[in-house]
């Protein structure tokens, strides 16, 4: 079963005075890291309730993304490479 966990935020939402403005904003990075991670888990599981939904839908469905993936990943980073041997840099 999966399960979700929230943490509050560290910070009361009202202003504050800077006793030490390096252990602020250390607290203030560790939030932000922790808001980051709970946001990428929550799109993580959203992209897999969608992706199992198709599945069950229409099953295959998850095999063949995968290989268009691969595929649209290929052509995209041998788009990028060409691009880069073609181009002059701008400063020179």
């Amino acid at each position: 079963m999966l399960e979700l966990k929230y943490s509050k935020p560290s910070q009361p939402a009202t202003q504050t005075t800077l006793n030490s403005p390096g252990a602020d904003v250390e607290e203030r990075l560790e939030d932000l890291e922790r808001a980051d991670r709970s946001l990428y888990k929550m799109i993580g599981m959203e992209v897999w309730s969608i992706a199992k939904t198709m599945d069950d839908i229409y099953p295959g469905f998850w095999n063949q993304f995968m290989a268009n993936r691969r595929i649209a990943m290929k052509n995209f980073i041998d788009q990028k490479q060409n691009h880069r041997a073609n181009e002059e840099h701008p400063f020179l």
